[in-house]
């Protein structure tokens, strides 16, 4: 499997229990104060996520190193800063996929409303 596949399937993987957590959430709000269950406010508690994570992520890739060689020690491992642009690059894409997901979850809320 290539890094960028892997990449992809990480990221979507992250997103997707995100999206699953809300869900549940959700129902248990919806549960506990007998009223019905609609998609939107599974939805709207994944706008702020979104925007946490996309924060987060844009600021670790900020701290890349823009030098090929300064991304690597002596001993060929990648220095902090390049494992945190990674980890930065990763948090981008996920939460691109919790929007995409958010999206999703307006649309199935404007399909079956409660």
């Amino acid at each position: 499997m290539s890094s960028r596949s892997k990449l992809l399937i990480e990221t979507w993987i992250i997103a997707s229990l995100l999206a699953f957590i809300n869900a549940i959430v959700a129902l248990t709000i919806h549960i506990s104060t007998a009223t019905a269950f609609d998609f939107f406010t599974a939805a709207n508690f994944m706008i702020p996520e979104f925007g946490i994570i996309l924060i987060l992520g844009s600021c670790l890739m900020g701290r890349q190193p823009l030098d090929d060689e300064k991304r690597f020690d002596a001993d060929g491992n990648p220095t902090r800063s390049w494992r945190y642009a990674i980890l930065g690059k990763k948090m981008l894409l996920t939460s691109v996929f919790l929007l995409a997901f958010s999206g999703l979850f307006y649309f199935l809320g404007l399909a079956f409303p409660p």
